[in-house]
């Protein structure tokens, strides 16, 4: 889960509140020119009074997952287009050949 975006003064003070030995927080971190980074910072308490905190960027990670979301999503949409269209095919030919049956016994 990834938090609303915020600054690393933010992160930090999450990170201070943490009493857990090890902690993994997601973030989305705003520059001071207003871009967007996400951010998965790793939290390791030492002791009351200190802690190690590694972030990395994970922004273009961020967005391929988001675009192989939409990829699938498109992708399922069109598989099911093409399943409707293959039923709707096969009843109105049912229907026609139906008709030509009705009509060649006439």
């Amino acid at each position: 889960v990834i938090h609303k975006a915020s600054g690393v003064y933010d992160l930090l003070r999450v990170a201070w509140a943490i009493d857990e030995a090890e902690k993994v927080l997601n973030r989305r971190l705003v520059q001071q020119d207003g871009t967007v980074i996400h951010c998965k910072a790793k939290v390791t308490r030492l002791n009351k009074y200190s802690l190690i905190m590694v972030v990395r960027d994970i922004t273009e990670r961020f967005r391929r997952f988001e675009a192989e979301k939409e990829v699938v999503s498109l992708v399922t949409a069109r598989k099911k287009d093409t399943e409707a269209n293959q039923f709707t095919r096969h009843e109105v030919k049912n229907g026609v050949l139906a008709a030509i049956g009705i009509y060649d016994g006439i």
